[in-house]
C-alpha cells in the first residue's frame, strides 16, 4: 500500500458507490443494532456532504517541484548500515534496466530519459562502493548531481513523513461464527485502466451495458457482491484488520496454530481512498492516536465495526506469496526496510535515490522515544493516501517494533532526491 516539502536528487528514482454509506445487513450474518440509540456519525456533516466518488485524506501540501542549489543539502550522515544503500541502488538499476530507452520521467519542469537515469544510478553505486566521510560525500553530491525540492504550501520547505509496514493479522483457513470476513483474491473481471480509457480511476470492470465502471465498493463487498466466486484466501474476525492489511499493502496472515502465509497487493477496486481515522477525528468521535491504537479501537466496536470500515470505499485485493518472500512495491521489486519510500507518482517518479532528514519514533519498552535521523532512501512504492510531492511514507519492514514505530511516525522533514548532471 498509504504532505509538505520535498527535495529530490535526481540522479539520472489496499471506495464508494452511490448507496447508503452505512453497512447493510448481510444475508449470512445478523448484525445487531448499534449499542447507542444515536450514532454520533449520523449527524456528522463531514460524512453526509461527501460526494459519491470523493476521497477523504490529508490534502496535498506541495504545489511544485523545483531545482534547488546543492547547498541546501544537509550533511549526509546515514543512520543505517551501508549494505542497505547498495541494495536500494541495485533495485533502482534493475528497474531502469527493465525500462525502454524512450521511457521518460518529469521532475518539475525537467524531463529525463531512461539512459540518464541508468547513468545516475551507476554513478551513485560507484560513489557508495567505498566508505567516504560525510563531508567528502556532501561535496560529491553537490558537485555531481542535480537537486530538486518540492515546497510546502506553508513555505517551510518541509515534507510530511509517515510510516508503513508489513502488517500481521490473525486469520483462519475456513469461515466460522467469528471469522466472517475474507481476504480476497483479485476478481476475474477486474480491469487495470490506462490513460487512453478516458476514466479517472485506476481499476474497474465492464458493467452489463459494456461501460467501464469502478469495481464494487467496500460496503458492497461486505454485502456479498463477490460471494460465490471462490476468491476467499483466508478469513478474519475483523473488517478493520483487513483494512489494516489493505492500507499497508502487504502482510503476514497468521493461523491459530502459528503457521502463516504471506499476501501481497494484487489490484484495487478503483474507488478513492477515505481515511476512516481522519473522518472519525474530524467528526469528533476519536482523538488523535497512533494508527496501531486506532485499529485496536475499531476492532473493539462490535456491531459498528463493519459500518466504520465501510466508510472507506477503497478495497484492495491480494495474492499469496511465498513464506520467505519480501514485501513488493509498485516498482515491481522487493522493498528494503528503512530505505524504501512510497510517493505520489504524479509528482515524483519511481526509481529515484535521495536523502531523508527528519525525526523518528524509537520503541523503548512499553513507550516511545524520538530521535533525529538522516538516511539515504529510494522511491519504490506508491499509496492511495500518499498525495502530493510533499507527502511520503517510509517502509519499516515487519514485526512488532516495525508496527509500533511505523504506526507512530508522522513528522516534518526534508527529502532530497538526485539526478546526474
Amino acid at each position: 500500500m498509504k504532505a509538505a516539502a520535498l527535495i529530490l536528487f535526481i540522479l539520472p528514482a489496499a471506495a464508494f458507490c452511490q448507496v447508503p454509506w452505512y453497512a447493510p445487513q448481510r444475508a449470512d450474518v445478523v448484525i445487531p443494532a448499534p449499542a447507542r440509540p444515536a450514532d454520533t456519525l449520523d449527524a456528522c456533516p463531514k460524512i453526509s456532504r461527501l460526494g459519491v466518488a470523493e476521497g477523504y485524506a490529508d490534502a496535498p501540501a506541495v504545489k511544485e517541484v523545483a531545482l534547488v542549489d546543492g547547498a541546501a543539502l544537509p550533511l549526509p550522515a546515514d543512520d543505517l548500515n551501508r549494505a542497505g544503500i547498495t541494495e536500494v541502488l541495485k533495485t533502482d538499476l534493475d528497474y531502469w534496466n527493465s525500462r525502454p530507452d524512450t521511457a521518460k520521467i518529469q521532475l518539475g519542469q525537467d524531463l529525463y530519459e531512461a539512459p540518464r537515469m541508468r547513468a545516475t544510478v551507476k554513478a551513485l553505486l560507484d560513489v557508495f562502493s567505498s566508505a567516504v566521510p560525510a563531508e567528502e560525500l556532501l561535496k560529491i553530491l553537490r558537485d555531481r548531481f542535480k537537486v530538486y525540492r518540492a515546497s510546502a504550501d506553508d513555505g517551510t520547505g518541509k515534507t510530511v513523513i509517515t510510516g508503513y509496514y508489513e502488517a500481521e493479522i490473525k486469520v483462519t483457513k475456513t469461515p466460522d461464527a467469528e471469522h466472517k470476513y475474507p481476504v480476497l483474491l483479485k476478481p476475474a473481471d477486474l480491469v487495470k485502466t490506462t490513460a487512453d480509457m478516458g476514466v479517472d480511476f485506476d481499476y474497474g470492470r465492464y458493467d452489463e451495458t459494456g461501460h467501464l465502471v469502478r469495481h464494487y465498493a467496500t460496503q458492497e463487498i461486505h454485502a456479498g457482491k463477490l460471494n460465490g466466486q471462490g476468491l476467499e484466501m483466508v478469513w478474519s474476525a475483523h473488517p478493520s484488520q483487513i483494512m489494516l492489511l489493505q492500507i499497508q499493502g502487504s502482510g503476514v496472515l497468521r493461523f491459530p496454530d502459528g503457521d502463516y502465509m504471506r499476501a501481497g497487493f494484487d489490484g484495487a477496486n478503483g474507488w478513492p481512498y477515505r481515511s476512516v481515522q481522519k473522518l472519525l477525528i474530524d467528526c469528533g468521535e476519536t482523538p488523535s492516536m497512533s494508527f496501531k491504537d486506532f485499529i485496536k479501537y475499531l476492532s473493539a466496536q462490535g456491531p459498528r465495526e463493519e459500518r466504520l470500515a465501510d466508510l472507506n470505499p477503497r478495497y484492495i485485493y491480494f495474492t499469496p506469496r511465498a513464506k520467505d518472500s519480501a514485501a513488493y512495491g509498485a516498482i515491481g521489486k522487493p522493498l528494503t526496510p528503512g530505505r524504501s519510500i512510497a510517493i505520489d507518482p504524479k509528482y515524483i517518479p519511481l526509481g529515484l535515490f535521495g536523502l531523508l532528514k527528519s525525526t523518528r519514533p524509537v520503541a523503548q519498552g512499553n513507550g516511545l522515544g524520538f530521535k533525529d535521523f538522516n538516511r539515504f532512501i529510494s522511491t519504490h512504492d506508491t499509496g492511495s493516501a500518499i498525495r502530493g510531492p510533499g507527502r511520503v511514507d517510509l517502509f519499516w519492514g515487519a514485526g512488532d517494533t516495525a508496527e509500533t514505530e511505523a504506526s507512530s511516525m508522522k513528522a516534518p522533514g526534508e527529502l532530497y532526491l538526485f539526478i546526474l548532471r
